[in-house]
């Protein structure tokens, strides 16, 4: 089982162990916390207070800086200890380059040998 550890801007502790099934469990100081949901009633946000700041959609290694971690956030699940964080794979192809296709603006300059 993976685990990282995160430390908020107060000096909280949280860890994120990840499940067989791509699950996180997500431990920690939740004293003091914000939630969201959709109209389904999902939890698709959480925010404790000195962070770390977690919603639907967002890539968890993102947060944690732990490329084990590099699933996406699908909804939460409040347990004992802290949430369940509910996740699917990120999917992309490394071959993938049209992110770098031809444009007329490259880095805020503009390419004037760019025909339209």
């Amino acid at each position: 089982m993976n685990m990282a550890k995160y430390k908020n801007r107060y000096g909280d502790i949280y860890t994120f162990s990840m499940n067989k099934d791509k699950s996180i469990e997500w431990e920690g100081p939740f004293g003091h916390y914000r939630e969201g949901s959709d109209d389904s009633g999902n939890t698709i946000m959480v925010d404790p207070s000195g962070g770390p700041f977690l919603e639907k959609g967002k890539m968890l290694s993102h947060i944690v800086w732990d490329e084990d971690f590099n699933v996406i956030i699908e909804k939460f699940v409040k347990t004992e200890k802290g949430f369940t964080i509910i996740t699917k794979p990120h999917e992309y192809d490394p071959n993938d380059m049209s992110h770098l296709a031809d444009t007329k603006i490259i880095g805020g300059i503009i390419n004037t040998s760019y025909d339209e």
